[in-house]
Order: structure tokens, then C-alpha cells, then sequence
């Protein structure tokens, strides 16, 4: 595909393949990823083999772009950029026929060498549901959907995520594996506040996030969040700085986590914040949080995506060297709802890439698993090994 788009031609490209409104989009069904190791032949090799450099580096960055559809100028610049995966940024009512064709435009512009992007949003229900309108149901918040039964829970996440697909939506940032105790449910700035929780109770919270991800992961991607836990934080990382939460390295408020890992959730975003009785570190920054706890400990193998560098949390520290750090400490895929920083972060990795081999094999390897993420997402069916 052709750089320099003009606003002309993405609106072509858009009716060319934009869905009509009375025509629902047909769901990619999600297999289950193979739990064998990937060989140098597999899909996963051969997109890594057929992209530039640049493109590769992509594969490691996910940016925002309006859930009503994004400019021309958006599109043209995150092309440039190379990005691998985007975000659906803020909320839209405008129903599954609008969205279907935002995603379509976006898939045929970003879509390199047969990789197609993931395309991400946030649907939990209550008050975080970013598509809404025609096509999309109601969803409840965390808190009621935690007083149904489990099997009752997985049928409507299974009937939710296949409106997601069909409208395009690859991949789904939820489900929310915070736990709030009882106590603190109202002030708890990040989740009790909104009834993001299941429950106040462990059991509660991971018997439905094991629900979740089962029934979601049918037809689209699904991420825990927000790993190791921010539901005893004493604030909320997108408006304040040095935000903490009292998590431990064996702590009961794991067990969610945990649940939602053998359920078979391909993603987990890391919090952006700091755990003092772990490292004190902010756990985007965190090899104990990232490797130690999460790989370690949980066993988990899929893909280690970051909350958005865009809040208040990380804002003060220089984008180049957020991703380096973010990288070297055992991420996967950096997200940043703000494209603005997003050369100078590629820069800094492929940078440091050069002059470290340790790295440079980590980064290979970090492209590798979105590669076989988005194999196993149906998002590399034009490559061949």
C-alpha cells in the first residue's frame, strides 16, 4: 500500500471496504494457541521474516485512535509510524454499522505484509463501555454481571465479544481481575468507584474472570488487568503520580489472576503502579512484577501489554527511555493512547537494540510472541510459512 494517503483516497478506501449497515461482519472464531514452542517455519516466523525493521519494531506498539473513526491525517501518520495495533479511544454510540466500517479502513491501512493489526477497546460494561448503539448490547457493570451464575456469565460474555467481532474489534481489554475488598469499595479511585469489580472477594472475582475469559475468548481476544492488582490502590495512575497498591509477592489478590491465566487469557496488562512490598517500582518497570511474578510464578506466556503511558503516572519520565525500561523489564507490547511519542520510543528500542545483544534477541522474541498472538487471532492468514 501506497504511503501519503490523502483524506480523499481513506475515504475511498473506506466505502471499498466499509460493511453496509444491514450487514453484519462475519466474527474471526479465536483458536486456542498452540502450547508447543513456535519452530523458524511457522506462521509467526514467516510474517516476522517478511516485514522491514521498521515494521517489526511496530509490532510492539499499540496507539489510540477515536472510536468515532480517525482522521486521515491519523491514519496517514500512524502508517508512517509503522504501528502494529491500535486502540479504540473513547466512547461511541453510534453502533456496530459505524464501527465495523472504522475498523474495516483502519485493518486496510495498517494490515503489512499480511499482518493485520490487533484492534483493541475497552467493553467491560457499566461505566467503561467504549461502543454502544445499534448492534451493541447493554452491558452491566463488573459488580452485577459478579452476582450471576458463572455458566450464566459466560453465555452473555460469549454473546458480547461476538459483537465485538462482528463489528471488527479483534481484541477486548478487559476483563478486570482487581479484587476491592468490601471496605474500600467506594474508595478505591480506579475501580470500586465505578463497579469495576466482580466482587469483594477473591473466590467471587476469579471464578468470573475465569467465566469471562472463557466465553469472550470464542470470538475475540481477551486481557486481564491491571496486573498485579490495583484494587487497594490509594489512587488512580491516569490523574496522579506515585500511585500504590499493598499487593505482595504471594499475595491472596493474586488468585484472580491466576484463574484467569489458566482460563486461557492470551493477554495481561501490567498497572503503572508502584508496589512498595515488591520493588517499589512501578510494575510496568518491574522484571519482579513482569518475569518473576507473572511469567514465574503464574506461568503465563502470552502477551505483557502496558496500561497507556499517556497517564499521569509515567507522564514524567522521558518517552525513549519509558520504553526501554518498559521493554528491558520483561514487556511485550507498549500501549500509548497519545501516537505523539511513539517515533522516539521505536527509535530508543531499535537504538538500544544495536548496541545490546541481550536486548536485541529479547526484542526478536517480544515480536515473535505478537506475531503468534495474532496468528492464533486469525490476523496472519495471508502469510505462509
Amino acid at each position: 500500500m501506497k504511503r501519503g494517503l490523502t483524506t480523499r483516497a481513506v475515504s475511498a478506501l473506506a466505502l471499498a471496504v466499509g460493511l453496509p449497515s444491514c450487514v453484519a461482519a462475519t466474527p474471526r472464531v479465536i483458536p486456542t494457541p498452540p502450547s508447543a514452542p513456535a519452530s523458524a517455519t511457522d506462521p509467526a516466523h514467516a510474517a516476522y521474516r517478511s516485514l522491514t525493521p521498521g515494521q517489526r519494531i511496530g509490532q510492539l506498539f499499540m496507539v489510540g485512535v477515536r472510536s468515532k473513526g480517525p482522521s486521515a491525517a491519523k491514519l496517514e501518520r500512524l502508517q508512517r509510524l509503522d504501528v502494529g495495533s491500535v486502540i479504540l479511544d473513547g466512547n461511541s454510540s453510534l453502533g456496530r454499522a459505524a464501527v465495523s466500517s472504522t475498523t474495516s479502513t483502519i485493518d486496510a491501512v495498517l494490515t503489512r505484509a499480511g499482518v493485520a493489526p490487533f484492534i483493541a477497546t475497552d467493553q467491560e460494561g457499566g461505566a467503561v463501555q467504549r461502543l454502544t448503539g445499534p448492534g451493541f448490547s447493554r452491558i452491566p457493570s463488573a459488580l452485577q454481571q459478579g452476582r450471576w451464575s458463572e455458566p450464566m456469565l459466560r453465555r452473555y460474555a460469549s454473546a458480547w465479544s461476538q459483537q465485538l467481532a462482528a463489528a471488527g474489534a479483534n481484541l477486548n481489554l478487559a476483563p478486570v481481575a482487581d479484587t476491592v475488598p468490601a471496605k474500600h469499595a467506594h474508595a478505591n479511585q480506579p475501580i470500586g468507584r465505578y463497579d469495576r469489580e466482580y466482587g469483594h472477594s477473591t473466590a467471587v472475582v476469579g471464578s468470573h474472570v475465569a467465566a469471562v475469559v472463557r466465553g469472550e475468548s470464542k470470538h475475540v481476544v481477551v486481557t486481564l488487568k491491571h496486573f498485579p492488582g490495583i484494587g487497594r490502590a490509594n489512587g488512580n495512575t491516569d490523574l496522579a503520580k506515585h500511585v500504590t497498591d499493598p499487593t505482595r509477592q504471594h499475595d491472596r489478590y493474586l488468585e484472580p489472576f491466576r484463574q484467569g491465566v489458566a482460563a486461557g487469557a492470551p493477554f495481561v496488562m501490567v498497572s503503572l503502579a508502584r508496589y512498595p512490598r515488591l520493588d517499589g517500582k512501578p510494575a510496568c518497570f518491574s522484571t519482579m512484577v513482569m518475569k518473576t511474578m507473572l511469567r514465574g510464578a503464574l506461568g503465563f506466556d502470552g502477551v505483557v501489554i502496558s496500561d497507556s503511558f499517556h497517564a499521569a503516572a509515567v507522564r514524567d519520565v522521558p518517552p525513549a527511555t519509558a520504553a526501554v525500561r518498559f521493554f528491558r523489564a520483561g514487556g511485550t507490547m507498549l500501549l500509548d493512547t497519545d501516537a505523539s511519542p511513539i517515533r522516539r520510543m521505536a527509535a530508543a528500542v531499535r537504538t538500544r537494540a544495536r548496541t545490546h545483544p541481550d536486548f536485541a534477541a529479547a526484542i526478536k522474541a517480544d515480536v515473535l510472541r505478537v506475531l503468534e498472538a495474532k496468528s492464533a487471532a486469525g490476523l496472519l492468514s495471508m502469510v505462509q510459512p
